[in-house]
Order: structure tokens, then C-alpha cells, then sequence
């Protein structure tokens, strides 16, 4: 640490003050990427970020948020990205100050593909189509999973690059997009080619944090590890024995994405050929497991027995009731491997300048009755015919 200035040392003993308090994990994380964005190679603050993502309560809450996303046990490769992507989306404290009015806004206010947006107001309406399919390409391969998607994206922006009005503004907002769906090695090289072209305080505490996160992917104690979709393709036929599998899945949008004729008329950005020139050429070496925080073997080990679902999908259940036992039904038998995961052992420790509503803990089970009460959840004409939980 001796090569920083002192600002530097203090900066992340702030970072780690603020850290060890409930939910503020996320604010000392900032504190680290703003120390990145000007010196890339401390170690340091990156393993703090490491260090504060680590804390027990936060692996807590970002495994039961993603678990609303996509169940632990689904292995799909595309689902890994997304839970990385939607951890990057919780996780982030990013704000930049737009050049054209100075106002202080997040990135998910200025939408590209949006002909308000500052962005993209004075394009033309070519420029705005293009990154609209690019767009489209990338959420073919985030939502359904399609890999070969991906490289149609990179032609329809780089295309828009080339003819926008300011291809500088254009090329960050596709940074951004990339960054916002998981492609955190594109967005990475994004960036530095828009730095090469000159500073920006916004581009380099975008790159410093999605850098960060490219780098770390593997090691994001909340997340499981990836898979190949063999679990997915075995788990679903407990919840379903008519299920589709992650193959025939993908074989069926790519069919119906050729019926309503939205199939990329252009090519890759790496042909096919070239594709499997680079997949010979490449040694097949096996990626060595990453020691985690979570044990993670309960995965492998489920064979739908057991009858425990999640606190949570009980309490969407209830909720449900008013709009007919056929969906709780339904909701239950979706939901019927979503295992509860067990909260830590140690209560959580709140910054004790913070204000807070009440000095006592919240009783989570009084909360949602209550609620239930009074949504009239518990109107049931027949008790007898309730969803067995």
C-alpha cells in the first residue's frame, strides 16, 4: 500500500467500517470501486470487496433474492450469467453525472433504445434500429439461453458505432448494455477501447467495477457453481416428467424465432468455421474447482423426497389463494424443489447511528398474516380443500 497516496488507506478502512453493517455491504464495496477506477491494480481494495461480499448475511439475502429468479439447482449455463448479472444489479452503487446537463442519474436511467433518452436523441433512426436488434440478440442469448445470439449482436453495434451522430456516447451505452446482461469480459473490452480514445470518470468507475466482476465471476460466494444442464435436465423431470430439456428447449425458440422470421439475416461476428478452428486449436483444460463459502453438494444430492419448499413460495401461495386454488396448485407444484435456505446463526449487526422504525426485530410471520388478513386471503369457502404445504 505504500505506492498509494494516504487517501487511499483510509478510503478502505471507511469502506470496511461501513461494510460491517447490515445491508451496507454494497456501500463499502462502492467505496473500493471508486478507488479502482483510479488505481486498477490495488489489490487491496479488491480483495476488500472480496472480503465484505463474503459477510454471511449478505450471501443470505442475495441467494433468496436470486432463488426468486432461478432456482439453485438449475445449472443451465445461461442461468449463471443471469444470476451474475442480476448480483451485479443488486450489488452496484454506480452513478454518473451525464456530460449534457450535469444531472446525477443511475445508468438504468438513460436507456439507448429509448428516443428520449440523451443518449441516443439525436440519432437517426437507423442508428437507433441497430442497436435495438443488438439488443434483441443479447436478450435472446440472457433470457432463452441461445449462446450463437450473442455474436449477432456485436455486427448490429458495431454498425451503429460507425454511422451515430457520436459514436463515444453510443459505445458506452452498449458497455453498459453488454454489462447489464452478464457479459462482463465485452463490456470490459468495450470500454477500453472507448478510454483509448480519451479520459472519462464515468467509463473508468464502470470499467473498474465490471473488470471487477469478469475477474471474480468464479468466486461469488452466493452464486453456484456452473454446470452443464445435465442437473436442470434431471430435476425438471421430477417437477414435470413432460418437461422439455435444456436442449430441446433451445431447439424449439430457435424453431419459433424462424416462423415469425426473426432470424439475423447478417453474419456472426465469428463465423462458425473459424468457431471450431479456435475450439481445436484451444487445450481442453479442466477448470479446477473454486473453494466456496456455501457447500454446495446438496444439489447433487436432491431426488425430490423431500416436502421442505422455501418460506417464500409458502407465502406467494397464501397470497395466491384469493385467485383460486388451481394456481396455488400450480405455483406449488412449480415450485416444489425450491429448497429453504437456512439463514446464519448470527444475528445481523445494524450501524447503531442508523434510524430505525422499531428497536426490535421485525416478526417476518406476524407480518405476512397480517397481511394476508387483509387482502382476505383467508376468506377460503372450504377449508378442507386448502393446498396441502
Amino acid at each position: 500500500m505504500s505506492k498509494y497516496p494516504d487517501y487511499v488507506h483510509r478510503k478502505l478502512l471507511q469502506a470496511r467500517d461501513i461494510g460491517q453493517y447490515s445491508s451496507a455491504q454494497a456501500d463499502g464495496a462502492a467505496i473500493c470501486f471508486d478507488l479502482l477506477a483510479d488505481f486498477p491494480d490495488c489489490v487491496e481494495a479488491s480483495e476488500t470487496i472480496y472480503e465484505l461480499f463474503c459477510d454471511e448475511w449478505t450471501i443470505y439475502d442475495n441467494r433468496v433474492a436470486l432463488q426468486r429468479l432461478v432456482d439453485e439447482w438449475d445449472d443451465q449455463p445461461y442461468q449463471q450469467r443471469r444470476r451474475l448479472a442480476q448480483s451485479f444489479a443488486y450489488m452496484s452503487r454506480l452513478r454518473w453525472a451525464q456530460d449534457d446537463d450535469e444531472v446525477e442519474q443511475t445508468l438504468e436511467d438513460v436507456p439507448f433504445d429509448d428516443e428520449d433518452a440523451p443518449l441516443t436523441r439525436a440519432e437517426s433512426a437507423e442508428t437507433k434500429h441497430l442497436l435495438h436488434e443488438g439488443k434483441m440478440q443479447l436478450l435472446e442469448a440472457y433470457c432463452l439461453g441461445d449462446e450463437v445470439a450473442a455474436e449477432y449482436a456485436w455486427p448490429c453495434f458495431i454498425r451503429a458505432m460507425e454511422i451515430a451522430c457520436d459514436s463515444q456516447r453510443i459505445r458506452l451505452a452498449v458497455a453498459k448494455q453488454y454489462a447489464d446482461m452478464g457479459f462482463f469480459a465485452d463490456a470490459v473490452e468495450i470500454l477500453l477501447e472507448y478510454l483509448s480514445n480519451g479520459d472519462s470518470r464515468a467509463a473508468r468507475r464502470l470499467l473498474a467495477e465490471v473488470r471487477w466482476w469478469r475477474d471474480n465471476a468464479h468466486r461469488i460466494p452466493w452464486i453456484p457453481p456452473p454446470g452443464d444442464g445435465s442437473r436442470y435436465n434431471r430435476l425438471i423431470k421430477l417437477i414435470d416428467a413432460d418437461a422439455p430439456t435444456m436442449q430441446e428447449t433451445l431447439a424449439y425458440h430457435r424453431a419459433h424465432l424462424k416462423e415469425i422470421e426473426r432470424v439475423p439475416t447478417w453474419a456472426p461476428v465469428i463465423s462458425p468455421e473459424l468457431k471450431a478452428l479456435f475450439s481445436e486449436a484451444l487445450p481442453n483444460e479442466q477448470e479446477r474447482p473454486t473453494p466456496t463459502l456455501v457447500d454446495w453438494s446438496f444439489l447433487d444430492q436432491e431426488d425430490g423426497t423431500s416436502t421442505e419448499i422455501a418460506e417464500w413460495v409458502n407465502r406467494q401461495i397464501r397470497m395466491l389463494g384469493r385467485f383460486g386454488k388451481e394456481i396455488q396448485a400450480d405455483t406449488l407444484q412449480r415450485h416444489k424443489l425450491t429448497r429453504p435456505i437456512p439463514p446464519p446463526k448470527i444475528p445481523r449487526k445494524y450501524d447503531p447511528n442508523e434510524i430505525r422504525m422499531s428497536g426490535e426485530e421485525i416478526n417476518e410471520e406476524e407480518f405476512w398474516d397480517e397481511l394476508d388478513a387483509e387482502l382476505g386471503d383467508g376468506e377460503q369457502e372450504d377449508d378442507d380443500d386448502e393446498i396441502p404445504l
